[in-house]
């Protein structure tokens, strides 16, 4: 007799191939059903106490990761041929319509909770273009290049021509592209504003609220302040009008006084603004509930200031530590940015989450991960050690503000 989650299978793979009668509404929610229900059991039995009962369950829900390409092979077993109707039903909800270049990892300042190792990487503008046609050919109509570094603006001249061959791919395909980066403000010069404004690049710049706390946290390479240039850039690009939104950082220690950040962003003239909590580090249930609290006030002093609070939005996807977004490396790498927050050893975390070459790549969509599927390559990759306490108290506290206030 079959267990629930096989019997939610059989049904999900029923429900796909009735996708030229109903469109694949069945079918998606049925995925998504099967979605809440695997990463709810991971859940219990990832906090569950150790033993052999446990350990078993565990393995058992690990075999269930990426299910999605199982069913794409049991229907092409039975002599099915899927079409793009059906693949988008089967993918939906897997993964993100956002494909992240990591273009440098130079940047000037030495961040304490950025895990992203600095050294003289920069990517070609061929393994750029790969990148945006790899995400051209997606199913999707609506797609998104986020630049990330490192500082991306180091690498400008990339992101460019990149840009172009985005926009004029996109125009073939009939598809639309969104362009994002995400940057410290240290190199927004004049020219870089400007040509940001005139390709509507919406931008996320990082600032930790206050002079004391951003030279603090922030630092450049060599141990001096950042505020000063930092100030500089965000002037520059409410000069040219560039859409932005500001990202600050709040360690566990400063868990009651997240809200202070937005009124102190609010202060200096900031209208959109995101508040992180730091990632990779164990926060004890004191802090979150203080974080928690301090949020929620946050929440009430962006209405009283009618600035937009982002974390109250949908664009905030929650639990964080579980994202579902590709990024490609300088050298052409692809990997799941589910590690990237956690490991602090970043070619040990690329190769654990490596899935593929962007030169090589198949259709984009294949290589998507729900949340379930990256706690289960995470419980696999830090399932013991010091890393365990910290993917567990992220997870349970991005559970916690999970679709809060939305």
């Amino acid at each position: 007799m079959k267990g629930p989650l096989e019997a939610a299978l059989d049904a999900a793979e029923i429900a796909l191939s009735g996708v030229v009668r109903d469109g694949g509404e069945q079918a998606r929610r049925r995925l998504a059903a099967l979605d809440a229900a695997l990463l709810a059991a991971l859940r219990r039995a990832e906090g569950a106490a150790e033993g052999t009962r446990a350990a078993a369950r565990r393995r058992e829900l690990a075999g269930y990761a990426f299910y999605r390409r199982g069913l794409l092979k049991r229907l092409l077993a039975r002599g099915a041929r899927p079409g793009p109707e059906t693949l988008r039903a089967l993918f939906a909800g897997s993964g993100s319509d956002r494909l992240i270049l990591l273009v440098t990892h130079a940047c000037q300042l030495r961040c304490s909770y950025c895990r992203v190792r600095k050294y003289g990487a920069a990517m070609t503008p061929e393994t750029a273009a790969a990148g945006a046609r790899w995400l051209m050919g997606s199913l999707r109509d609506d797609v998104e290049l986020q630049f990330f570094g490192g500082e991306p603006l180091l690498a400008l001249g990339v992101v460019k021509g990149v840009v172009s061959l985005a926009e004029r791919s996109a125009a073939d395909a009939g598809k639309r592209v969104r362009f994002l980066l995400t940057t410290n403000g240290l190199a927004l010069d004049d020219a870089a504003a400007a040509y940001l404004a005139e390709k509507r690049v919406g931008v996320e710049i990082s600032c930790d609220g206050t002079m004391s706390a951003q030279d603090s946290q922030r630092p450049t390479a060599r141990g001096g302040g950042s505020w000063a240039l930092l100030r500089a850039g965000l002037e520059r690009l409410r000069a040219a009008g560039v859409a932005y939104q500001v990202i600050s950082v709040v360690l566990p220690e400063d868990a009651a006084r997240a809200h202070e950040r937005l009124e102190a962003l609010a202060a200096l003239g900031h209208r959109r603004i995101q508040l992180n909590y730091a990632l990779g580090r164990r926060w004890t249930p004191g802090q979150s509930e203080a974080l928690r609290g301090s949020l929620a006030r946050a929440a009430e002093s962006a209405r009283r200031l009618g600035v937009e609070f982002v974390n109250a939005t949908s664009r905030r996807r929650e639990p964080v530590v579980l994202n579902s977004e590709l990024t490609v490396d300088c050298d052409g790498t692809v990997f799941r940015e589910t590690g990237v927050c956690l490991e602090e050893d970043f070619a040990a975390m690329k190769e654990r989450f490596r899935v593929a070459d962007v030169r090589r790549a198949g259709l984009f969509e294949s290589y998507g991960a729900t949340p379930f599927d990256n706690l289960a390559l995470l419980a696999g990759a830090y399932g013991e050690g010091p890393l365990r306490g910290a993917l567990l108290s992220n997870l349970e506290l991005g559970m916690s503000f999970a679709g809060a206030g939305r």
